[in-house]
């Protein structure tokens, strides 16, 4: 399972351009058949700083996702708003299980000096 983390940093001017933009993107990503999850977030300190948490399969179905004619088609105009760059993190599950056991365990940190 593929978890996606995009950041998106508008212009505070043209939130109410793009949130419409926004709306269609998720709703036409959301009736994807690949897509698990998808929700986007607003910081409640910066109005413009939009977050999405994203859920897919695998690789492949979120590269479906990025060459689907909504995303090709919206994107790039809620890009036109950007104050600054946008970023995303591409992140798996992480192995917590043992190899030599079925539990999961966590190590302590280790302590600074």
């Amino acid at each position: 399972m593929l978890k996606v983390i995009a950041q998106d940093f508008i212009r505070v001017e043209a939130i109410d351009i793009v949130t419409p933009l926004y709306r269609e993107l998720v709703e036409r990503t959301r009736q994807e058949p690949l897509c698990i999850s998808y929700d986007l977030f607003t910081d409640q300190k910066d109005p413009g700083h939009f977050v999405f948490i994203e859920t897919w399969p695998d690789r492949a179905a979120l590269d479906l996702h990025c060459a689907s004619e909504h995303f090709r088609r919206l994107v790039p105009q809620i890009d036109a708003h950007q104050r600054d760059k946008g970023t995303y993190i591409l992140m798996d599950a992480a192995s917590l299980v043992s190899a030599t056991s079925n539990s999961a365990h966590f190590e302590p940190a280790p302590k600074r000096a």
